[in-house]
């Protein structure tokens, strides 16, 4: 759709909120967002994180270009579409798909930046009501959709004829209000022989009746399809405003350069020229025997050349982890100590009464975030699927038109601050493996069972550490909220994880960030202080020791409820879904603290200690 603006987004919202196949909801007009195929790419500023690209293998990132009003603006543009195409009158009734028909009963005004209402009879027609205006139409309330992404158009023509039709007259949609419900709603055809409720387009036996999914790509073009379907569940019907009508799938790095790698820091740490001079796997290795390289020592020299040859651009990094790198880089308090670069670290103050299970607490007084938009999902949510199992991602609906390669994608850039709290590894590895390995059985279990119920390809668990790690960090987050003044929404979670014994990882990175230059303004970082961040804790840690749906949330078991998570719930551990990296999922305070049901599990025994 070209043309005037149509509406406001800020650009950081098309990469979370509003991206590439997400319906926006405007005053007037109902849109969705283009595939980054209608994009102009020349006015979108180019945003650059070498890891991200090599991990999502893409040459660059753009940016929604900044615009006075709008990204949905004549240049800078975020091309959108007008969907869904069927339109309701709120004065007469009708139902009608925007210029179609002869003459067509809705039309779409760029003047009014509306539709408008020509339907015969209509009184807001002014060939029937002298010069009175039309009637502005508003957007189709119910669209259909499917798991695999697809979206189109309720059937409302073959809906209310119970099956293929030729009929062509004029429908309505009414509604009886006797109840409030979705019943009360019915699809009327001026035939006379087309009507039903509304009631039949939802639960379990709805496939039947609008039929199997059309594979709509609205967002691609307008009326768009692809050839076949992923899912073999059928289309859904879902309110066009529904929450589950798109979840972006978002891979983000820390802005932390090639310098985090441990090797490529001993390479720096070698003169420079010798370095240079070096052109072939031999001469290292001659090199490093003969003692010329120290920082070296210990390292393969296949390894080492690899890195070279990487530094030099002469072949692709095989590294395409992006915790690991990030958490080397937030134990580099030396290399990171200059306030003037993206990354400064400064050494926090562990408190004393946690001192046996908390090894660091590293101040992150500056990080640069880049998150970038690979694709959506519709109806259900990844949830603990890892985007980069191939069989995950053939579930995700990318932003861009499947048959073309991508060599962007739309992302942002945001600046902030925030806290690292790492765990004492001893301790944790004893824990996971002698005292929560139950426990985190049960979740494995339920989990296997959940990915089954929604016909996915089973995934790996990732184990009680995380699961340990993950409620930490939304009672952090629930806490520091009330603290600093930050609503909780906006402060976000980085889960350090890893059992690998090469890559042990074991902390949380809690923070929060903005897409403008400053960043934030230190109020979450100075949380961190001797003076305050003990009393963060403790009481954060004392708030999951009760939940006020106790004791029917301290005994919610795995195994045998229908949730995969252990003793959570939204009084005591959810958090926003912007501040949460697995939608909710993998949380227990069991392993968190002592609760009314459980406390053999906690890795925090005694959170009241003084």
């Amino acid at each position: 759709m070209t043309g005037p603006s149509i509406g406001e987004v800020r650009p950081s919202q098309i990469v979370t909120t509003f991206g590439p196949g997400a319906i926006v909801d405007l005053e007037t007009l109902s849109i969705i967002v283009a595939s980054t195929a209608s994009w102009s790419e020349s006015e979108c500023p180019v945003i650059r994180e070498h890891r991200l690209e090599r991990a999502l293998g893409v040459d660059k990132f753009l940016s929604a270009a900044p615009s006075e009003g709008s990204p949905f603006a004549l240049r800078g543009t975020v091309p959108a579409f007008i969907f869904p195409r069927f339109q309701h009158c709120p004065v007469c009734k009708t139902i009608a798909e925007i210029d179609q028909g002869d003459p067509p009963d809705a039309i779409y005004s760029e003047r009014e930046q509306a539709v408008l209402c020509m339907a015969p009879g209509c009184r807001g027609n002014p060939a029937q009501r002298g010069t009175r205006r039309p009637a502005q139409m508003v957007p189709a309330p119910f669209v259909v959709a499917c798991p695999s992404g697809h979206l189109d158009d309720f059937p409302w023509q073959s809906y209310a004829h119970r099956g293929q039709t030729v009929c062509r007259m004029r429908i309505k949609l009414v509604s009886r209000g006797e109840t409030g419900t979705v019943s009360d709603l019915w699809i009327l055809c001026d035939c006379g022989k087309g009507s039903r409720s509304m009631s039949d387009a939802f639960g379990e036996r709805a496939t039947d009746h609008i039929g199997q999914c059309h594979c709509g790509t609205p967002w691609v073009r307008p009326r768009g399809r692809e050839a076949k379907c992923q899912t073999p569940m059928g289309a859904r019907t879902m309110q066009r405003g529904a929450t589950n009508g798109w979840f972006p799938i978002v891979k983000s790095a820390l802005k932390i350069g090639q310098s985090a790698d441990p090797i490529v820091s001993a390479i720096q740490n070698c003169n420079e020229r010798q370095i240079d001079r070096i052109d072939s796997l031999d001469k290292l290795r001659n090199y490093v025997e003969d003692g010329m390289f120290e920082p070296l020592e210990g390292i393969e020299p296949e390894t080492i050349w690899r890195k070279i040859l990487e530094l030099r651009g002469e072949v692709l990094p095989e590294e395409q982890d992006l915790r690991w790198p990030e958490w080397c880089a937030l134990h580099d308090l030396k290399r990171y100590s200059d306030s003037s670069q993206e990354l400064f670290l400064e050494q926090g103050v562990v408190p004393e009464f946690i001192s046996n299970k908390i090894a660091q607490v590293t101040l992150v007084r500056k990080l640069s975030e880049v998150r970038a938009l690979t694709g959506f999902t519709r109806v259900d949510h990844l949830g603990g699927i890892a985007p980069e199992d191939e069989a995950a991602v053939a579930k995700i609906m990318p932003v861009y038109p499947r048959e073309r390669r991508p060599t962007w994608l739309p992302a942002a850039e945001v600046r902030g601050e925030g806290l690292l709290i790492e765990l004492d590894e001893k301790i944790v590895g004893f824990w996971e493996t002698e005292v929560a390995h139950v426990r985190a059985a049960a979740m494995k279990s339920k989990h296997a069972e959940w990915e089954m119920d929604r016909g996915r390809p089973p995934s790996v668990f990732p184990g009680a550490r995380f699961v340990l790690l993950h409620s930490l960090a939304h009672a952090l987050i629930r806490q520091i909220s009330i603290d600093c003044g930050y609503p909780a929404s906006s402060v976000r979670e980085r889960i350090y994880s890893s059992t690998d014994p090469a890559r042990l990882m074991a902390g949380v990175l809690i923070y929060t960030a903005s897409p403008d230059s400053e960043g934030s303004l230190g109020g979450l970082v100075d949380l961190g202080s001797p003076s305050r961040f003990p009393d963060i804790l403790r009481n954060a840690l004392k708030q999951m020791t009760r939940c006020s749906s106790d004791p029917l949330c301290a005994d919610h078991e795995p195994d045998a409820h229908a949730s995969i998570n252990g003793s959570a719930c939204h009084a005591c551990q959810l958090v926003s879904e912007t501040s949460c990296e697995a939608f909710n999922l993998f949380l227990d305070r069991n392993f968190l603290v002592p609760t009314l049901a459980h406390s053999k599990f906690a890795y925090f025994s005694d959170p009241y200690r003084s």
